[in-house]
């Protein structure tokens, strides 16, 4: 099982991040099969691996990856002559949940998030032109970090920002910058000293990351800092809350489909639609909340 895992993987034509899942997901794969062969298994077979995964509280979306890995690596075996068919072809994984996992931040912690934020200092300026990609124009973490100085471009007279997301391998979309969210990148560009277009867009600061690209790691203790700070907690917030938040502000704001879409990169409307769906009934739980409140007032 090594010994074809290694085989399959070496004659992957992915990026090095995404061989490395593929080699994770088989180790388990491998590790649940024992000393018992990849070849003459059954679609039967693969489904108890599947319920084995499920019984590990794994989420959905991790099955799936999990069981995608297992897919082609069969339908690398067939093509070798390994196995005369793929016994996973059939199992799929779980469907995707219909709500997201993580909630948005409201739109008054919005205001005070960034009223929270230092602007007399470099780290201010920088978390503040930062926070207003993620949460107005839904940047990701990892489009952040991969960001440089010549990202920044203008198309139809529009300043736009071409981005690298998850599992991507260039940065062929891109994201309309407002207006005010251009001011803000220009204020804190201001005080940077002149870089080239291939230095990072952001980068760390302080006497161990000066300089030198902003890490995953450090956007999450940045925002983890002033969630804290302002006492925003709760079932579903994390620091990729802020994405979810620019969709939901986007769509209160008059946003269409095809608008969400184009922010967030998402390649089906059924996948856009589920951000419709949650601000229909945000705005209802917040129209429950306000007659409650107008009820109590009276009484």
């Amino acid at each position: 099982m090594d010994e074809l895992t290694r085989d399959f993987i070496n004659s992957l034509n992915r990026r090095p991040t995404t061989k490395e899942t593929y080699r994770k997901a088989l180790m388990e794969y491998s590790k649940w099969l024992g000393d018992t062969s990849p070849a003459g298994l059954t679609s039967n077979d693969i489904q108890r691996y599947k319920d084995y995964l499920t019984s590990k509280n794994l989420s959905t979306t991790s099955v799936s990856a999990y069981l995608t890995a297992v897919r082609r690596f069969y339908n690398y075996l067939e093509n070798i002559g390994k196995v005369t068919e793929n016994p996973a072809k059939k199992v799929k994984g779980g469907s995707r949940p219909q709500r997201h996992l993580t909630n948005p931040i409201t739109r008054s912690d919005v205001k005070k998030l960034f009223e929270s934020i230092d602007l007399s200092s470099p780290l201010g300026l920088r978390d503040w032109a930062l926070l207003n990609l993620m949460v107005r124009c839904g940047l990701s973490e990892i489009e952040i970090v991969r960001a440089n100085l010549g990202d920044i471009k203008t198309r139809n007279k529009q300043k736009i920002i071409y981005v690298q997301g998850k599992n991507r391998d260039r940065k062929d979309e891109y994201v309309i910058l407002p207006p005010a969210v251009t001011k803000e990148l220009d204020k804190y560009l201001a005080q940077r000293e002149r870089s080239d277009e291939s230095k990072p867009l952001f980068w760390g600061i302080g006497n161990r990351a000066i300089r030198e690209r902003i890490t995953t790691r450090a956007i999450r203790a940045r925002i983890s800092y002033y969630f804290e700070k302002l006492g925003i907690k709760g079932k579903g917030i994390t620091p990729y809350s802020l994405r979810h938040t620019a969709a939901i502000l986007a769509i209160e704001s008059g946003a269409t489909v095809s608008d969400i879409m184009q922010m967030l990169r998402v390649k089906t409307v059924s996948t856009a639609l589920v951000y419709f769906e949650e601000a229909k009934e945000l705005r209802k739980s917040n129209m429950t909340k306000s007659k409650i409140r107008s009820k109590k007032n009276k009484d």
